[in-house]
């Protein structure tokens, strides 16, 4: 399906279409990157921008928006429909013994522009991985981002010469990434999407998809080995550690390939919602997956990620130590882990005064929070109160984010005070201790 890019007026703008351009404030800083699907919530914070009447979007050759003000011919062709026909494959395949090799033939042809659109240029799908935020729980979405976010970290890996990989290469990672979970289709649903923690047989059971899906794919004569590596071990990591399907010997070397599949497999379940937790920011799944480097991951890799995703998206949120809430306002391309955040609430009588002011992170002001504050980060206030309750039922109480007789007061800027008041009522006994700045 081809694409062009057209400019849109704000005020016709409409939930889940596609930025074709960067959009940047009065001073050239970057707002919201090219590729963001556009929310309720950037498409409001768009239009209250007065200086910003109409942005680019893609859309369809065939689709004309209302508000078009002048189409222009983009200079790329993205493939139509492969989501859907993912979707439609993993249903089929809990019907399924075995991949059949007429499947992995189409599924080669379906990726093949997708990897030209990444490997010839610095790509718009590329990009848009830097405001990747929360996706469903749908294995095949999942899946779907894993191969994007693994064909992105190995073209990284390409432009800093760190792997150069091979056409084969291209292909491999894509269907083995395309295919990792497909095992899961043989695990219960209700484990699969079980809101709370595994009891120790449910997660005993949903250990074994890499072997549900090992046996899917063996003999599949027209899938590579390093596929079906990919498929097999991608809960393996590069010490040892980490569970393969029961018979296969443990690699004494995983595979290039695996290596980076791994890592953005995790990287990908962190920053999406789940049954079982909140979608957490760039900037902690970055954190998380740090701790393993060297260890369970490959550091090349990681640092190839790190270039690929902004760790504090636009429109986000942070919780800092001592009660204060920021939101990201603006991200400079140069500069995308020094994001500009404004104060919009604060939850303790000691940073109240805080509210309203805006600041860049990483600046030398001595009573703004600074990135060694960080506590807890969200795309939403509702998320964001969700992880604090989360947060606070960890410990004896809220010593876990508060120190001990901290006095709390809710501090807001106007427009947020209903969402404020709604969302962290909890932390507050009564109606006297809230008040709007």
């Amino acid at each position: 399906m081809a694409y062009i890019s057209v400019k849109v007026r704000t005020k016709d703008l409409k939930p889940g279409q596609i930025l074709a351009e960067d959009v940047r404030d009065t001073h050239g800083r970057v707002l919201v990157f090219q590729g963001a699907v556009l929310t309720p919530n950037l498409i409001v914070g768009l239009r209250i921008r007065e200086y910003i009447d109409s942005v680019k979007i893609f859309i369809p050759v065939e689709e004309a928006p209302e508000g078009l003000v002048k189409p222009e011919q983009a200079g790329i062709s993205i493939p139509g429909g492969i989501q859907p026909k993912l979707g439609r494959f993993f249903r089929n395949a809990r019907k399924m013994h075995e991949i059949k090799p007429e499947t992995i033939k189409e599924l080669s042809e379906d990726v093949k522009p997708i990897i030209d659109e990444i490997f010839e240029t610095r790509p718009a799908i590329m990009d848009s991985l830097q405001l990747i935020s929360s996706h469903d729980d749908h294995t095949h979405d999942h899946s779907w981002m894993v191969m994007l976010l693994s064909l992105s970290i190995l073209r990284m890996a390409e432009l800093k010469n760190v792997f150069h990989p091979g056409k084969q290469d291209k292909v491999d990672i894509a269907l083995g990434a395309l295919l990792h979970d497909v095992g899961k289709t043989k695990v219960p649903l209700e484990i699969l999407n079980k809101p709370g923690k595994l009891d120790p047989d449910e997660w005993k059971i949903m250990k074994k998809h890499p072997d549900y899906g090992y046996a899917m794919v063996r003999s599949t004569e027209n899938l590579m080995p390093v596929a079906k590596a990919i498929v097999a071990h991608h809960h393996r990591f590069i010490d040892g550690t980490g569970y393969s399907p029961e018979g296969l010997p443990v690699l004494e070397k995983l595979p290039t390939l695996v290596r980076i599949v791994t890592i953005a497999d995790i990287y990908e379940a962190i920053v999406s919602d789940r049954p079982y937790h909140v979608a957490a920011l760039p900037y902690h799944a970055i954190k998380i997956i740090d701790q393993g480097a060297g260890t369970k991951f490959d550091e090349r890799f990681i640092g190839c990620l790190r270039e690929m995703v902004a760790p504090f998206p636009t429109g986000s949120f942070l919780f800092f130590r001592k009660g204060v809430i920021g939101k990201v306002e603006a991200v400079d391309a140069l500069e995308k882990e020094l994001p500009f955040i404004e104060i919009i609430a604060s939850l303790t009588k000691e940073t109240e005064d805080l509210v309203g002011r805006e600041f860049r992170l990483g600046e030398s002001l001595n009573d703004m929070p600074k990135e060694e504050d960080i506590v807890l980060g969200a795309y939403s206030p509702v998320n964001l109160a969700t992880k604090i309750k989360s947060a606070m039922g960890i410990g004896s109480g809220s010593d876990v984010l508060f120190e001990p007789g901290t006095e709390f007061a809710l501090t807001s800027l106007p427009e947020w005070e209903r969402i404020m008041k709604e969302h962290f009522d909890f932390l507050f006994e009564s109606e006297s201790e809230e008040r709007v700045r």
